[in-house]
């Protein structure tokens, strides 16, 4: 909301967001885009069915008909200040759906979870650095504060409604922002010093996707970027063998899932299998 109330005042301005000190850019997908399957379960819950006469769509990854991608986070990466924003973000519960999908926040802002739906749902954050809470909320337009004290990026979900899901991005500083359905993202640099910076994006499912460099000249900057995430989206045999022959920890694990412990045991099972049948082993071994 307050994205597209931001631009909407820069419109009626007769401007573009282009006039603002800010960093721009859009963010597509280069590749076979995942065709997007109906959330799981909504129809059949009695209060949730009543408010769609189909299944939403699974906003886990959603691309546009020009590759564009959205509910990505961008940001400036490095050791970097700047003040929170005076202004709230909302993570809402509207018909059985967390809107929006994705928010990025600064450590220090305030960040509301709120029930728009006049039905119990919860919110029950997963975070590591954060205090993480599990708070029912049964009535319509209740709302809790979500502990934003530490950076770190964390999922949230509702225990009552086992499909809802949203992720949440802490940053130290507020150079960061959140795609949208158009790829495009932006934030501002109050604060921030012109010249050279990295830009990082990251997804839900493809994680820090997608890198780049933004030159800033009078707070302004634009950038690109481009994803192409091959690994994410091979097929589930593929992604099996990559599971079972890499054994120095979770790094080609996106779902998480003990990633350590499915590789040990399958090269345990190699070499069992080596050993009783030596015509195996110099296979095994390269």
């Amino acid at each position: 909301m307050v994205r597209k109330f931001f631009t909407a005042l820069a419109l009626s301005a007769g401007m573009t967001t282009a006039a603002f000190a800010q960093v721009e850019g859009k963010v597509t997908f280069d590749g076979q885009a995942p065709a997007r399957k109906p959330v799981p379960g909504i129809t059949n819950d009695a209060n949730c069915s009543k408010l769609h006469k189909t299944a939403p769509l699974d906003e886990s990854v959603i691309v546009g008909k020009g590759g564009e991608l959205a509910n990505v986070v961008v940001y400036l990466k490095g050791d970097l200040k700047g003040d929170a924003p005076a202004d709230e973000v909302h993570l809402d519960q509207v018909n059985c759906i967390y809107t929006p999908h994705v928010v990025s926040v600064t450590v220090g802002q305030k960040l509301i979870a709120m029930n728009s739906d006049p039905f119990l749902h919860n919110v029950h954050t997963l975070p590591e650095n954060n205090a993480p809470i599990n708070k029912a909320q049964p009535v319509k337009g209740q709302k809790d504060t979500i502990p934003t004290k530490a950076a770190e990026t964390f999922k949230v979900k509702c225990d009552v409604h086992p499909w809802m899901a949203a992720w949440v991005a802490v940053f130290d500083h507020p150079f960061h922002g959140v795609t949208g359905e158009d790829g495009v993202f932006f934030f501002e640099t109050k604060g921030l010093k012109d010249g050279d910076y990295d830009v990082v994006a990251w997804h839900e499912k493809f994680k820090e996707c997608a890198t780049g460099k933004v030159t800033i000249k009078g707070g302004k900057g634009k950038v690109d970027l481009k994803v192409t995430p091959k690994a994410a989206l091979a097929p589930a045999n593929e992604r099996e063998v990559l599971v079972s022959t890499v054994v120095k920890g979770p790094t080609c694990c996106t779902d998480g899932s003990k990633c350590a412990e499915t590789a040990a045991k399958a090269k345990a099972e190699a070499e069992a299998k080596a050993k009783a049948d030596p015509k195996t082993a110099g296979a095994t071994a390269q």
